[in-house]
């Protein structure tokens, strides 16, 4: 499948095909160097743990080498908090970070893809049977009307073709969107609200798996579940939490029940109605915010983690099964 990229909207948009790393340095000079393993992920505690310690190094110290020479795979949460390290950082240094990149030509076809290093003996097209994911990225400044970009737009072009849950894309559009507003509201606020990096991301793509595995996956870099909490009035916390509930995860949880007192607008049930609906369709649901974790279907989700995300990142999962009469593209 040949794969152009096509600017359609005043935000920052890439084709993600498959997993990718950073960009390959010169040995011009010897630099101290942060070493990463072959994934990039977050649902595994000690990889995750591994990689937010490097972002973290390298992001304070502009003169480490991130080095991704065995990076072989990727998830669609990775690929978020990938792009996120590479932006923030330029934004913070004026400059990209240095990078080994990595050793497998398909990784380097999709850095070169992604413009982040041009290798001209790699010709990107020579790779159809990489995934494509779309990574959209806004700062909270866009006005975007998020449910009809999905339902119209970022759903049709990533679902080709018929399956079980087609009539549902309208529902699970606002479901999705009311996510991201919630980080495009909340998540710079509080101790962050003076923070330069105000970013937040969408990833939209099918795992090539044989369950067919579509995600949306939705991150920021903000103050986290917990502390959005922690900022209401004291009254509103003290009823909406019990004294039982200390752990990251437990906050996470509770914030998916959704609010005790209805909105006019009709917003606060977001997660609640999103779980509820990925119940319905045979999905689930993943949130990490700080040292928390919660999962609609893992049952060793609850307890806090020894990594910790800065800020929140929702993925919701749906198992499509396409309609026979259909040619999946």
């Amino acid at each position: 499948m040949s794969i152009k990229k096509r600017v359609t909207h005043p935000y920052k948009y890439w084709l993600l095909k498959g997993c990718f790393g950073g960009s390959k340095r010169s040995k011009r000079s010897k630099r101290d160097v942060v070493k990463i393993g072959n994934s990039i992920g977050i649902h595994n505690d000690e990889l995750h743990y591994e990689i937010s310690n490097a972002f973290k190094e390298v992001l304070n110290n502009p003169r480490l080498a991130f080095n991704m020479r065995k990076v072989t795979d990727i998830t669609i949460n990775g690929g978020l908090m990938l792009k996120a390290f590479f932006q923030e950082f330029q934004q913070r240094h004026g400059k990209k970070p240095y990078i080994k990149g990595p050793t497998d030509k398909k990784m380097k076809a999709v850095l070169k893809h992604l413009e982040i290093k041009n290798y001209s003996d790699v010709n990107v097209e020579n790779y159809p049977d990489i995934k494509c994911w779309q990574i959209y990225s806004w700062d909270d400044s866009y006005e975007v009307e998020f449910s009809k970009l999905l339902d119209t737009e970022i759903i049709p072009a990533c679902w080709k073709g018929s399956h079980t849950i087609s009539e549902q894309s309208s529902s699970i559009a606002t479901s999705v969107a009311e996510t991201i507003l919630n980080c495009k509201e909340h998540a710079y606020t509080g101790a962050k609200k003076n923070s330069k990096f105000r970013n937040f991301y969408l990833g939209v793509g099918e795992y090539p798996d044989d369950k067919h595995r579509f995600s949306f996956c939705i991150y920021d870099k903000g103050i986290g579940i917990k502390a959005r909490l922690q900022s209401n009035p004291k009254e509103w916390y003290d009823d909406f939490i019990d004294n039982t509930i200390r752990t990251d995860s437990q906050m996470i949880e509770m914030a998916t029940k959704g609010k005790r007192v209805t909105t006019e607008d009709g917003r606060g049930e977001g997660l609640k109605n999103a779980i509820e609906l990925l119940g319905n369709n045979n999905g689930w649901m993943d949130i990490y915010s700080d040292k928390g974790y919660y999962s609609s279907y893992d049952n060793s989700s609850g307890k806090d983690r020894d990594s910790e995300l800065e800020g929140t990142m929702v993925s919701f999962s749906f198992s499509l099964k396409y309609n026979d009469s259909e040619v999946k593209v």
